[in-house]
């Protein structure tokens, strides 16, 4: 690839290439896109200028010019700069012509070329005015025509002032004619009179040049004025002399022989020289010698003193040659009257002109170069006013050669491990390391030093794989490759959490697993030293409790051993509860303005839990509610003098130390009709209306006192009918009523961070027998009409139907229908889950949980459906080329905003602490409006039955899963992100399959290995297709978040092309 322009210079004259690098997808058919082409323009000579070209393509491809056909070569005035082709000063003969971007995949033969670009270059030279006519001077004679030519040329054509002796000719005079077209000024008659010294300047868009040499015309008559010898400009130094020589014939005195009055070192002699003494800035300037004949105007001679200058040299860049390469460094002089001369020194030595080593013009060239040309060399330049000189550091480089290579290494989880990369080369060697041939950024896990080790901050066992360094310097590279084994220590994968909650007179498990270099033995032991009763069993680290008693709760020890690391030991305290279940949930309440309004919610659980509400969409504190609103001891909430403002969605939230629930109703304030005044006689008086408020008032005080004292009653009787079957001195393992008395002396818990319903197996298998919010989306199972069966997944058939009455105001629903067929325990506690995760969240590229049949067997989930039906269908209909499916190809500005919409979704799944575990394009829904929802269909049965994979007793989306999810079982959001990697890949492959050339075991074993990489699909551009690799980090710290995603595919979407 070509470098930037420093490294350039330093190379032999080659034509321009670039590589470009890209990673087609397999099968894909390269097509190379010049994204922007040359295009012809204005340029001037000597100045700056840039022909684009910007390529996108599949493959690596190279990218060069042609002029004129012909291979441009690269050169300190003309080179590459990236894929473009800059000029440092353009030149009117050398780039002149078309030129042409190439852009050829040498793999394939594939070229692409651009248009032809040309420039339309301005410029302006000096030149002579010259004689035409006649051929030479001593023909001209009186009353001849005689014809000058001025010799400025540029483009486009200049416009052109003639002058004799220094005033101006206007075109169209009797005695003369101006030809710009010719660029001539013809004298008909020629006469004595139009003797003198004759100019020109000419202009154009470029500028303004004068002629650098003018023509004396001098007609012999002796009566006239007629020049011997005429003045010449003269440049001289500071407080140096300058002499003006001026001599007409003999006849023609000069007029004014005395000294100049504003001159005090001038002095003119008897031939009419003038001499100047220690001339000063002040002295330059025009100096005019005029003789007058006997007959005819006098005669004006001028001429220009100059004072001597040079300006200041640009610096140079330090230079890089490669042994054995022609190279050339020119030289510029710099500004100055007279122009300065310019010549190069090595070690003080004045270059010659021959040799292999040399000055040619201004430039110092190498013929072929050696290690024994680096050094300083410098460029000289000088003239009346002084000398000037700039240094250029010239290096020659070599290739790298190893002090140390990489070695086979084996390192310790856990620990900083080192790599070395140690070579030795002029200039100092940049070294890269690749680790399974993608190139290591330095971040907080990963640093290389100034010597070239890479040290690795935290070894994980990801990190065991091929480390590949690359030493470079211009002169060539070297590289080595090295194999690191990790040694995995001894640890729990996943760590026990140290509190957990088990629910009592069910059945539980608690997991405990390890890894290490050997397997490890694991075992589950009491803290105690107690031995395990019968109901509870230790099955290979999974502790079983077949049915949870109050003696079950404790300390228990998870020991992992093997017999070349030890032991590791993990604590775990379990506790034992009754979850919580809502006795009271609040209703929908609708109250008029200014009135009280009671949501009332109690709980049960052991421990005992506490309660809070969530109003409109933040937690109402009790310290800080003022006098309006208050929350009483059994968890009902009054709110006093309600207004508008007060109306939304109320969420009772009740938990304790094992576990949360909640339940939610809308509170609906409305304005209090106003009574019409009734004054006639049918108006019943006023202690008629008081009789009435007095008898209600005291119905219902009388119906609260005989509510509560049934539940008093109903306590006293349920407790001593516990203590009669409970041994004495054995504790209750219920608590009846919320705001009875706390058992097992144990405080009220405070209500911990919601937990996400997202494990694979821990924790209760009653899980399904809860209640949860969704008791209250019963929909009523007559009123679904099936319309066709989608596929089938886990949990049983998935169809779509129309749902009827189910929206107000619309008549029929499209929905789908997810229904609950298996008889597992696993997947139904799954079922269940989902239902919790899609009930729960609300956002509007996720589909909304619409309802729940269950009054009978298989139970069904009602879901939101859209009209396209799956991403995955989508996308194959988009790059079908079948008419009858009137596809439209999309953009990558689509694609984006596809990928956009699904990230956001998983966004708010996620900050809702919700793991997906099967994202992937046939589980998003699309609509005609291309709004993208996330969804589960989960069709693994049938329909997308190819892209699951049987493993450990499950069907399991094996190209979709992270190496963490599918090797130890870890779902996270983090997973979710491997998986959205692979999501966005889809989407620019238009929904092929991936890894869709090897077998579901091959692709297990890359897993493990640690090489499952998708390659960059056919134009996709490579900054997504970075954050596709980021997504596919092995280290799920590495990953971004969803909040990450959704911000760079929205920056993303604005740069796309539509």
């Amino acid at each position: 690839a070509v470098g930037a322009r420093g490294a350039l210079s330093g190379m032999a004259a080659t034509p321009l290439t670039m590589l470009l690098p890209c990673s087609p997808s397999a099968g894909a058919q390269a097509v190379i896109v010049f994204i922007k082409e040359p295009s012809s323009q204005d340029a001037l000579q000597g100045r700056r200028a840039l022909l684009r070209c910007e390529v996108e393509a599949p493959g690596p491809v190279h990218v060069y010019w042609l002029l004129d056909g012909a291979p441009v070569e690269d050169t300190e005035r003309r080179f590459a700069q990236g894929s473009s082709l800059s000029f440092t000063a353009v030149d009117r003969l050398q780039d002149s012509g078309a030129f042409q971007c190439v852009a050829r995949d040498d793999a394939t033969g594939e070229e692409a070329r651009s248009a032809n670009a040309s420039f339309n270059i301005k410029w302006i030279e000096t030149g002579p005015v010259l004689l035409k006519h006649p051929a030479s001077e001593a023909e001209i004679q009186p009353q001849t025509q005689v014809t000058l030519r001025c010799h400025i040329d540029g483009h486009p054509r200049p416009t052109y002032q003639w002058f004799r002796d220094g005033s101006p000719l206007a075109d169209g005079q009797s005695n003369h004619t101006v030809s710009s077209k010719e660029r001539n000024l013809t004298l008909r008659p020629a006469s004595p009179e139009h003797s003198g010294t004759y100019s020109c300047c000419a202009h154009n868009a470029f500028g303004q040049a004068c002629s650098s040499q003018n023509f004396t015309l001098s007609i012999a008559d002796e009566s006239f004025a007629r020049v011997m010898l005429a003045p010449q400009d003269v440049v001289v130094a500071r407080n140096e002399e300058a002499m003006f020589h001026c001599q007409f014939s003999d006849e023609t005195p000069i007029t004014n022989r005395s000294r100049p009055p504003h001159l005090r070192r001038a002095t003119v002699f008897a031939n009419g020289s003038l001499l100047l003494t220690q001339v000063r800035p002040r002295n330059a300037g025009v100096y005019r010698c005029i003789g007058q004949g006997q007959r005819g105007p006098p005669v004006v001679l001028e001429a220009t003193l100059h004072l001597a200058e040079i300006e200041d040299m640009a610096p140079f860049e330090p230079r890089v040659f490669t042994a054995g390469s022609e190279e050339r460094v020119a030289c510029t002089p710099p500004q100055g009257l007279p122009a300065p001369l310019v010549w190069w020194e090595h070690e003080g030595n004045r270059l010659p002109t021959h040799g292999r080593v040399s000055q040619q013009g201004h430039e110092l060239v190498f013929a072929s170069t050696a290690e024994s040309d680096a050094g300083v060399y410098t460029c000289h330049a000088a003239n009346l006013a002084g000398q000037r000189h700039q240094d250029v550091n010239i290096t020659v480089a070599t290739v790298p050669t190893w002090l140390k290579k990489p070695q086979d290494s084996q390192l310790e989880e856990g620990k900083p491990g080192y790599l070395h990369c140690l070579t030795q080369a002029t200039p100092k060697p940049t070294v890269v390391w690749y680790r399974n041939q993608m190139l290591i950024s330095e971040d907080s896990r990963f640093e290389v030093s100034k010597n070239g080790t890479l040290r690795i901050n935290s070894v994980e066992v990801y990190d065991g794989t091929w480390y590949r360094c690359v030493s470079s310097t211009p002169a060539g590279s070297i590289e080595a490759q090295a194999r690191v084994q990790v040694l995995e220590k001894l640890k729990f994968t996943p760590p026990p959490r140290p509190q957990q909650c088990m629910e009592f007179d069910k059945e539980a498990t608690v997991p405990c697993s390890a890894t290490g270099r050997e397997k490890p033995t694991i075992k589950w032991v009491r803290a105690d030293g107690s031995s395990l009763p019968e109901w509870v069993t230790d099955n290979a680290g999974t502790l079983h409790f077949s049915r949870v008693t109050r003696d079950d709760a404790g300390n228990y020890t998870c020991i992992a051993s093997n017999g070349l690391q030890g032991q590791i030991r993990a604590h775990v305290q379990l506790t034992v509860a009754v979850f919580i279940t809502f006795k009271v949930e609040p209703e929908r309440t609708t109250v008029y303005q200014g009135h009280t309004a009671l949501l009332r919610c109690e709980a049960q659980g052991d421990p005992k839990p506490l309660i809070q509400w969530k109003g409109k969409d933040r937690i109402l504190d009790p310290t800080k509610l003022g006098p309006r609103m208050h929350i009483f001891q059994n968890g009902s909430l009054v709110i006093h003098d309600v207004a508008p403002e007060d109306s939304g969605r109320y969420t009772c939230i009740a938990g304790n130390s094992c576990n949360i629930k909640h339940t939610e109703a809308p509170l609906y304030v409305v304005d209090k009709p106003v009574p019409e005044e009734s004054e006639g006689p049918g108006s019943p008086p006023p202690y008629k209306m008081i009789q009435t408020i007095g008898l209600s008032v005291g119905a219902a005080v009388a119906y609260i006192i005989a509510v509560l004292g049934l539940m008093f009653y109903c306590k006293k009787r349920c407790k001593a009918k516990r203590l009669q079957k409970q041994p004495e001195g054995e504790e209750p393992e219920m608590e009846c009523l919320n705001g009875g008395p706390l058992q097992n002396g144990q405080p009220s818990a405070e209500i911990q961070e919601e937990v996400a319903l997202t494990s694979l197996g821990s924790g209760s298998a009653a899980a399904n027998k809860r209640h949860s919010t969704s008791d209250k989306m019963h929909f009523p199972r007559a009123s679904l009409q099936p319309i066709t069966t989608l596929g089938k997944s886990e949990f049983g058939e998935v169809f779509l139907a129309k749902a009827q009455g189910l929206e107000e105001g619309v008549a029929e629903t499209l929905v789908l229908v997810k229904s609950l067929q298996s008889r597992d325990e696993q997947q139904q506690l799954d079922f269940r889950r989902e239902l919790e995760m899609f009930g729960k969240l609300s956002h509007p590229n996720v589909v909304r949980l619409l309802g729940l049949c269950r009054e009978a067997e298989p139970h069904y989930m009602v879901l939101e459906y859209v009209d396209l039906g799956d991403l995955k269908q989508f996308l194959r209909i988009s790059k079908s080329k079948d008419e009858k499916l009137k596809s439209q190809p999309l953009s990558t500005k689509q694609k984006v905003a596809l990928c956009a919409q699904v990230a956001l979704g998983m966004e708010h799944l996620s900050n809702n602490r919700f793991v997906h575990k099967d994202l992937a394009a046939r589980n998003c829904l699309v609509s005609a409006q291309r709004q993208v929802k996330v969804s589960a269909l989960g069709l693994s049965k049938d329909v997308y039955n190819s892209e699951y994979y049987h493993f450990r007793q499950a069907w399991v989306p094996l190209r979709w899963m992270s190496p963490e999810a599918i090797l130890e079982g870890d779902f996270s959001t983090k997973s979710d992100v491997w998986a959205f990697g692979v999501l966005m890949w889809e989407v620019f492959t238009h929904g092929e399959m991936p890894h869709d050339g090897q077998a579901d075991d091959e692709v297990l074993a890359d897993l493990q290995a640690g090489k499952a990489r998708l390659p960059q699909p056919e134009g996709c551009p490579s900054k997504l297709y970075r954050l596709m690799q980021r997504c596919w980090a092995l280290s799920p710290k590495d990953r971004p978040s969803f909040s990450e995603i959704a911000n760079a595919l929205g920056d993303s979407s604005a740069d796309s092309k539509p």
